[in-house]
């Protein structure tokens, strides 16, 4: 009897449905718990990788998930599990499932390997496209196996790499490319199908097919726009040299080999790619100090928009965030959110976070009481303006 009352009270736990019985029915419990119940049901999991300050995660469960047709189809096929990707196994998962980006939808089988990802808040139609492609054993990984199969097969090739780049698997879509574009080389490269992949996909600045478009740019801009084409150069040249900074650490070596190959390639706006590779490697380090002069020179010279209230309300929380941080680099962050309030063109009853956020940050800097005090009757007037129109 006792280990009979064991069983029904841990599949209480498993199977403990959200109140409201509208929509996708989540599953509570561990992720062997979880593994577990779709092997006993034999059903495939869909995984909600979220965090709580992610907004569009926020969209789907209350505006998405709740409707019910989403709720019949997940229900019927799946067993549905919620994750916040920085608390609990949500770490260790995102790690396993390549999770980058939020919202991350993962379609996995009972044993835990992937079937399917799709990365954004789509729309309820969609979702249910997505998920039709699962149940029809037409996911991420079958594409995977059809176009190892058929290597040759462009259509094939095609649809994978779409399905790659809405994954958000960058790495992977490189990977495809450096294959199909080995047998791709001189003339055949600017023919329009060509293009359109090196445009729309091709990001490693050391493959031949990037090294190629580059040096022969001139030759795109004769059969396409030119605009896109500097578009695409600038892009992929600047994008590459974010991606040396990951999980705050900074590949050096890869660095100085990336500045190095500006140089030599000699391409277009390399220094202001440096510069603002420069600051986020400063942020990065929490350098707030260096950071702080290098944000300052980019925006003499030019880089950054002047009228981007939220540039400088990055900026500011960049520092504010860091406890390590000094009073002076917290002054600094205080009038990156004044300037904020000052160039936004939103309305008055937005720009006011602004100002709340400069308050928090002098008072938690110690700030001379005064000052603080001045901007307190600011906001309190600002807000009796507002209440008024």
């Amino acid at each position: 009897m006792k280990t009979l009352l064991s069983i029904l009270l841990s599949l209480i736990v498993i199977t403990s449905w959200a109140q409201d019985k509208h929509g996708i029915q989540f599953t509570h419990g561990s992720w062997s718990e979880v593994k577990q119940l779709a092997k006993e049901q034999n059903k495939a999991i869909f995984i909600d990788c979220y965090t709580e300050w992610c907004g569009p995660c926020k969209m789907l469960s209350k505006d998405i998930f709740t409707q019910d047709k989403v709720g019949q189809l997940f229900n019927n096929n799946f067993i549905n599990y919620k994750v916040d990707m920085e608390k609990g196994e949500g770490p260790k998962l995102k790690e396993q499932f390549n999770v980058a980006a939020f919202p991350t939808l993962v379609w996995v089988d009972g044993d835990g390997n992937e079937l399917h990802k799709s990365v954004g808040a789509p729309k309820a139609e969609a979702l249910i496209n997505i998920a039709q492609l699962v149940i029809d054993g037409k996911g991420m990984v079958a594409l995977q196996r059809q176009y190892e199969a058929t290597p040759d097969d462009y259509q094939t090739m095609l649809t994978y790499i779409e399905t790659l780049s809405n994954a958000y698997e960058k790495q992977k879509i490189q990977i495809v490319l450096a294959d199909y574009f080995t047998n791709q080389k001189g003339k055949k490269l600017l023919s329009e199908t060509n293009y359109l992949l090196i445009n729309n996909y091709l990001n490693d600045i050391y493959s031949p097919a990037f090294t190629w478009f580059d040096k022969h740019q001139n030759r795109f801009k004769d059969s396409y726009t030119p605009g896109d084409v500097d578009q695409k150069l600038y892009q992929t040249y600047l994008s590459y040299g974010q991606s040396l900074i990951k999980k705050n650490k900074v590949d050096y070596p890869g660095f100085e080999k990336y500045k190095q190959t500006l140089k030599t390639r000699k391409v277009v706006g390399k220094e202001k790619m440096l510069a603002y590779v420069q600051e986020s490697i400063y942020r990065s380090e929490k350098n707030w100090d260096a950071y702080i002069k290098q944000v300052n020179r980019n925006m003499e010279l030019g880089y950054h928009d002047s009228g981007n209230s939220f540039l400088y309300y990055n900026w500011a929380r960049s520092i504010s965030g860091d406890e390590d941080s000094k009073k002076s680099h917290h002054l600094q962050a205080a009038q990156w959110m004044e300037k904020a309030f000052e160039v936004s063109q939103w309305p008055l009853a937005n720009n006011i976070v602004y100002l709340d956020e400069k308050l928090k940050i002098l008072i938690n800097t110690d700030a001379d009481t005064e000052n603080i005090e001045k901007l307190k009757k600011r906001i309190a007037r600002l807000n009796e303006e507002i209440k008024k129109k």
